[in-house]
């Protein structure tokens, strides 16, 4: 695969995230290391080694042996996990929620970033350092999950769930796939993959995963697939032969071990609560405005009553679900609970992070703009529960241009950053260099030889009576409305003559903006594997490296 970086793309429009990817100076008091520093690693390295990792790996094993095998994860797999249970191994956390037909293709670049990272460190620090992709399975957000850009041909096509999710405070891992996936968006969406010789593979395994039984505790799960099992199974396949590990953050394997983490936040929720405070006036004095609503009072723990996942609140030893005063306790009460039934409780975007270093020997987390942006607020949270931000590290950014689109842009001759910052601008320079006519100046010329002969005919027409002045104006105005009618005329004849390069110029956008959006963050990667074979993202994986510092990156696919 040949790539190119391409300047001057943005990951976000937010200032604090620019700042944070090229002059991390101004923002680095809100953050606990300099991802751009390979000091950063061998400290962080050091400080989890030294005793700053407390969690419990022969339980972190058994439970992502159980979940990746479920997955069908390969002995690669399985080999990383046996290595996080032993002292010593550090990890690269990434994740993403598990979205239809693996969401935006940006969820691929996180894990591919992670995989890089990974395999960079561990040559660096001589010590072991493995991938993890957390799956955000206890999330409820299904607006954001249920729906995922698809090319087809020259367009795009939205695909989604039909269900509207009004209310629904059900966990993506922990409800049944919705039936609509099944109900025709499944089928919608194999229709729209191109007709190639890999399209029979891609089907099955979109098929068969969305089949097979939980890869979760079936008496916590409904006993039936979920988005989180669809999702992972197709990482799983899409990652095979790189060492990706999968986790599912609503194991309950996984809260058991998160347990003595509850109990911590419900004895120091003041504490916390103070801490992120903290993050919101340092990132103000910074001069940024933070992306994630605090709301004093948040215990920043979810709690499951009958299925649905509620925000719970906090004052003092009071302790109660949001919206429902009758379900409360006092300190002790829900401490034990925590401590007991762990699996009926979940964390928020602020502690989330958090438990992910209880869980795992995090030397980094590989995030996208929005995570690197609410990152900037937890520093103080962390130290608040005796624990320590690891180094935060920007994902790749991809574009993928197909061997059709690269031949227009060298046919047209386009540069990448043409195509992504100066495409309206250079399709008019195109009809400018093919009109022949010279239209505007054709009709500037025109008009102005016309308005002299009108004005000269005007005053010999009011030698005979003045009082026509009304109607040559009249006149004059139609005439002009003729003109005008004429140039549009010729206009969208000399832009058909263009078509072709038009359409060229169309599919570029289409292509390589979908949407109007960067193409990571519009469309599936599914739709790509299915054109150019299974292995694709394992051969991004491996025919691509980290770049130092952080840049857009253009793979060209194909011949």
């Amino acid at each position: 695969m040949n790539t190119a970086l391409v300047s001057g793309v943005r990951l976000s429009g937010s200032p604090a995230v620019e700042a944070f990817l090229s002059d991390f100076a101004k923002v680095s008091e809100a953050y606990e290391y300099d991802w751009q520093k390979q000091e950063s690693f061998a400290a962080r390295a050091a400080y989890l080694n030294g005793g700053g990792y407390k969690g419990d790996r022969a339980g972190l094993a058994a439970a992502l042996r159980a979940y990746n095998t479920a997955l069908g994860a390969g002995a690669d797999v399985l080999a990383n996990v046996e290595l996080l249970g032993r002292p010593g191994t550090l990890a690269v956390v990434t994740g993403q929620q598990a979205g239809v037909f693996t969401g935006p293709a940006y969820s691929i670049y996180k894990a591919m970033t992670a995989i890089h990272l990974a395999k960079q460190q561990s040559v660096r620090l001589g010590v072991p350092v493995v991938p993890v992709f957390w799956i955000a399975g206890e999330d409820h957000d299904w607006q954001e999950v249920a729906a995922v850009l698809a090319p087809a041909g020259d367009a795009t096509v939205r695909m989604a769930l039909r269900e509207t999710f009004d209310g629904d405070k059900r966990s993506v891992g922990l409800a049944p796939i919705p039936a609509s996936l099944f109900d025709g968006v499944l089928d919608e969406f194999i229709a729209q993959l191109a007709e190639t010789e890999f399209k029979a593979e891609v089907e099955e395994r979109l098929r068969m995963a969305a089949l097979e039984g939980p890869a979760l505790d079936p008496t916590i799960t409904w006993g039936q697939p979920t988005l989180a099992d669809w999702f992972g199974r197709l990482i799983a396949w899409l990652f095979a032969g790189t060492g990706l590990v999968i986790c599912n953050s609503a194991d309950p394997a996984l809260r058991r071990l998160e347990a003595e983490f509850f109990a911590k936040v419900v004895a120091r929720h003041e504490a916390v609560d103070v801490a992120l405070g903290a993050g919101y006036s340092l990132l103000e004095r910074l001069g940024y405005k933070a992306t994630v609503d605090r709301q004093p009072g948040n215990l920043n723990l979810f709690t499951y009553v009958d299925g649905q996942r509620l925000p719970m609140q906090a004052e003092g030893d009071q302790f109660w679900v949001r919206d429902r005063a009758d379900l409360g306790w006092i300190r002790p009460e829900l401490t034990d609970l925590v401590l007991t039934r762990p699996e009926l409780f979940s964390t928020n975007v602020v502690l989330r992070p958090v438990v992910q270093g209880v869980l795992f020997p995090d030397l980094a987390y590989v995030g996208g703009p929005g995570e690197i942006s609410y990152f900037g607020l937890y520093r103080e949270v962390y130290r608040a529960l005796d624990s320590q931000m690891p180094i935060v590290y920007p994902r790749e950014s991809v574009t993928l241009i197909e061997p059709p689109v690269a031949r227009i842009l060298e046919k047209q001759g386009l540069t990448v950053e043409d195509a992504f910052y100066r495409l309206e601008e250079k399709k008019q320079e195109l009809l400018e260099r093919e009109d022949r006519l010279g239209i505007t100046e054709l009709f500037t010329h025109f008009r102005s030889s016309f308005g002299e002969m009108y004005e000269q005919l005007v005053c010999r027409v009011l030698e005979l009576d003045p009082n026509l002045r009304f109607v040559t104006e009249e006149n004059q105005k139609q005439i002009a409305v003729q003109i005008n009618k004429l140039e549009e005329k010729a206009r969208q004849q000399h832009r058909k003559n263009c078509e072709v390069a038009i359409k060229q110029f169309e599919r570029l956008k289409s292509q390589l903006q979908p949407a109007g959006g960067l193409q990571e963050r519009q469309v599936s990667i599914l739709p790509f594997v299915a054109k150019y074979g299974p292995d694709l993202v394992r051969r991004l994986v491996t025919e691509t490296s980290l770049e130092e510092g952080w840049a857009h990156r253009v793979v060209y696919l194909g011949n």
